[in-house]
């Protein structure tokens, strides 16, 4: 009998011992509370502030874990809002973003590293159906169950074809998310 204790005790060491680091730096998937997407560009000198909404988000993050981590996005075209609905209606037509044919801006993590003492990652953008790849840089800050996520960058309107050559219209668009998620 002594014997069947020592195999026992000495199994579950072995198998608390294999298991330990999956439940020590096991992956977090964050479920989205809320979600900000703004944009702004310079138009006739003046800058022009933008929004969409209905964003979905599927979030797994874990800092200590960044390899395994991913961060995906994608927001539907005609939740754009300008403040001017004549201006929303020309961005949604062929010209600018296509509603009717690419109906999504999806955003999808292809690789996160630690950079300048916060985090950043390349991601697949794809607008328009033309995918480029581009880093983001961004703030995890975590507190008890619950994290903000925010973004800030920058990307070339006509390299997805948003639009041609203007005069009048920057070429940048900067772009800025805000994610509040919880975990369980």
């Amino acid at each position: 009998m002594p014997q069947l204790y020592y195999c026992m005790h000495k199994l579950v060491f072995i198998l608390s011992f294999l298991f330990l680091p999956c439940l020590v730096f096991a992956q977090k998937t964050w479920n989205p509370v809320s979600q900000d997407i703004s944009f702004k560009i310079k138009n006739a000198g003046i800058t022009v502030n933008g929004t969409f909404e209905g964003g979905h988000t599927e979030l797994v993050f874990s800092p200590d874990q960044l390899s395994g981590s991913s961060l995906k996005a994608r927001v539907e075209v005609k939740t754009i809002k300008t403040g001017i609905g004549l201006r929303d209606e020309h961005l949604k037509g062929e010209t600018y973003f296509f509603a009717d044919s690419f109906k999504t801006i999806n955003v999808e993590s292809k690789s996160l590293y630690i950079k300048d003492n916060n985090y950043a990652g390349l991601f697949n953008v794809t607008i328009k159906g033309v995918t480029k790849q581009i880093e983001i840089p961004f703030e995890f800050n975590p507190f008890a169950n619950e994290a903000i996520i925010r973004g800030t960058f920058k990307l070339n309107r006509r390299d997805f074809g948003l639009g041609g050559k203007s005069i009048t219209m920057a070429d940048e668009v900067t772009i800025n998310i805000e994610i509040k998620a919880k975990t369980e």
